[in-house]
């Protein structure tokens, strides 16, 4: 096996026993791992690390995309689906109807379906009191069957960014209070059996020994090949576990989930069951919560003996983060700092600042546990 990839998985083992999980928890190490710098997006920053998909393996390489986007998917989803018939778009008409369609994405905060029907009532009073009470009373209707209720918030949340019930302050608040952490690792002791994790093995898009590299580059092999000894410690460790904000209903996707074919399916969809939750589905997988930290101090000491050529190879490369969290070098947040001695042995040193939240990595349930 790749020398390398063999030292991941022993890494993965210790990591994930560190942090308290038993064997085969379903806990996945984000690479890089992200430091979150407080500022006017600091909301939208965590939850995109909610809002993403994870895939099948032990290790995530974390690129965000519409392609693995859970709000994006689940908006599909709803588009598929088929709730109990209504004519409340029958009884408005096509004016006053268009005319609530676009009225409802001001509405703020985002209403519940429950708020719907006095909040319409109270629109319509004045600019289409005709249909007023008809209107009321169909959404009212409405909001009891799951499916519809599900569509008509997601309506209310058109051109809106998701979001989820704990912002970036509650999780420094969390973070804050919660313990300390400490574990190690050596290579010469490691178990890097992974046969048995909650993948049976999968860890696919690894780096190598600086962030985007190969594992099979000279400098990764040479690494893992010698002793490798690793010492973590985090002041604060928590695992942040926020629900999805009013947007998302687990009535309608379990009601979906649940039902493989006929309603709530609309058959005249391209969309089914197979491609939202079959084996090649895009909502296979949700992020059931995040494992965050603060205050990183890691140590990190090896026996290969690096050329002149290989350290500065390694030096160069640094500032992009370095095995095993990849965390860049950036301002006073947080540090990567390797140092060689006259044997071209390398020690180093990743630190990060105190009120800086790391997001190391991601719990994943599979859509029928998490359902």
């Amino acid at each position: 096996m790749d020398a390398f990839i063999n030292l991941q998985n022993g890494f993965y083992n210790a990591y994930s026993q560190g942090l308290g999980f038993p064997p085969g928890s379903p806990f996945q190490i984000l690479q890089p791992s992200s430091p979150l710098i407080p500022g006017p997006k600091e909301d939208q920053i965590l939850w995109s690390f909610l809002n993403n998909i994870p895939p099948f393996s032990l290790t995530q390489n974390l690129i965000f995309s519409n392609l693995n986007n859970f709000f994006n998917e689940y908006s599909a989803l709803l588009s598929a689906l088929q709730g109990a018939p209504n004519t409340f778009q029958q009884d408005l008409g096509p004016a006053p109807f268009a005319a609530w369609q676009a009225f409802l994405p001001t509405v703020t905060p985002t209403p519940t379906p429950r708020e719907l029907p006095e909040i319409f009532l109270d629109w319509a009073s004045v600019h289409f009191p005709s249909v007023a009470d008809i209107g009321s009373s169909d959404l009212s209707a409405m909001v009891l069957d799951p499916i519809t209720s599900a569509q008509l918030e997601m309506d209310a949340f058109t051109g809106k960014q998701p979001d989820w019930s704990l912002g970036f302050q509650d999780l420094s608040n969390l973070l804050a209070a919660s313990a300390s952490l400490q574990f190690d690792f050596s290579n010469n002791s490691m178990n890097s059996d992974i046969s048995n994790s909650w993948t049976n093995g999968t860890n696919s898009g690894l780096f190598g020994l600086w962030s985007n590299s190969n594992t099979t580059t000279a400098q990764s092999q040479l690494f893992a090949a010698n002793e490798v000894v690793v010492t973590v410690s985090f002041a604060h460790v928590l695992t942040f576990a926020p629900s999805p904000g009013p947007w998302f209903s687990s009535a309608a996707l379990a009601d979906a989930f649940n039902h493989q074919s006929g309603l709530p399916w609309n058959s005249s969809s391209t969309l089914n069951w197979q491609n939202m939750f079959g084996p090649d589905g895009s909502m296979q997988r949700f992020a059931a919560n995040l494992i965050v930290a603060s205050s990183m101090n890691v140590q990190v000491s090896s026996q290969a003996m690096f050329s002149t050529a290989d350290q500065q190879t390694i030096q160069s490369n640094s500032s992009a983060g370095l095995w095993p969290f990849y965390i860049t070098s950036s301002g006073t947040s947080s540090d990567t700092n390797p140092s060689f001695n006259e044997q071209g042995q390398m020690t180093l040193a990743i630190t990060s600042a105190p009120d800086i939240p790391i997001v190391l990595g991601v719990n994943v349930l599979p859509a029928g546990q998490a359902i």
